[in-house]
């Protein structure tokens, strides 16, 4: 599910020159003051996708909702209200990975405030005493989210197909089945002769699919449920071959 929506975005500003924050799909966050402006297809990522791209888990991510250590807007997906995130939150949780450990929860919060201001690869505080190099954190969510944008190219979702399970494009095969049989140690060179029509790619991208979009509810009915089997058989146990 891409998690676009529209919705009214509060951007700083001052009086003196813009500086970059970030730039994805060429929307570009500017450093500026009080100023309201309306964006359509922002990027907005729900908790869940937002879980996978920083690496948190979805209890740390809801956690720093819930504590405003980050912002959020609010959205709407099937009629229901749900909590979404820009990419400054983004950038505020991909560094919340590596500084719960080491920073009480309101220098954290200094530290996701000062991000509308900060040049592109470095934060300062304190007058210049504590320094944070954004680069590596900037670079990691950037692969982040290309390879989420990638693995959604790769997907498709039909009700004709596997009872409407996303499987991938061109395939029967469905994406939550390889993320599984990855997670209980399959190597990729067994998946891929198993399943000819996946591609490496397909077979590196399904974890972070499914993790990003959980199947819900009960397992869909196939279509072949309830059916009697096309034809039956016997045979003794000492005939068959033991490979």
């Amino acid at each position: 599910m891409d998690a676009r929506f529209q919705a009214a975005i509060l951007i700083h500003t001052t009086n003196a020159s813009q500086s970059l924050l970030f730039r994805e799909n060429n929307i570009f966050f500017f450093q500026r003051r009080v100023f309201i402006m309306q964006l359509q297809d922002m990027p907005l990522f729900t908790p869940t996708e937002a879980a996978v791209l920083t690496r948190l888990t979805l209890k740390a991510v809801n956690n720093a909702i819930d504590k405003k250590t980050v912002p959020a807007v609010m959205g709407e997906r099937a009629g229901h209200p749900i909590r979404l995130l820009d990419l400054r939150a983004l950038m505020s949780l991909t560094l919340e990975r590596r500084l719960i450990d080491r920073f009480a929860p309101e220098l954290r919060r200094e530290v996701f405030d000062a991000l509308d201001g900060a040049p592109r690869n470095t934060l300062s505080l304190e007058g210049g005493f504590l320094k944070i190099d954004l680069r590596e954190p900037r670079r990691e969510l950037a692969k982040s989210l290309r390879d989420l944008r990638r693995a959604r190219e790769l997907v498709v979702t039909d009700p004709e197909i596997m009872g409407g399970d996303p499987v991938f494009r061109g395939t029967r095969v469905p994406v939550h089945m390889i993320a599984d049989i990855q997670a209980q140690g399959e190597t990729e060179d067994v998946l891929l002769e198993s399943y000819p029509s996946i591609t490496a790619e397909m077979a590196r991208l399904a974890p972070v699919y499914a993790a990003a979009y959980p199947l819900r509810g009960r397992p869909r009915k196939q279509p072949w449920h309830d059916q009697p089997p096309v034809s039956t058989g016997r045979m003794k146990l000492s005939d068959i071959e033991v490979a």
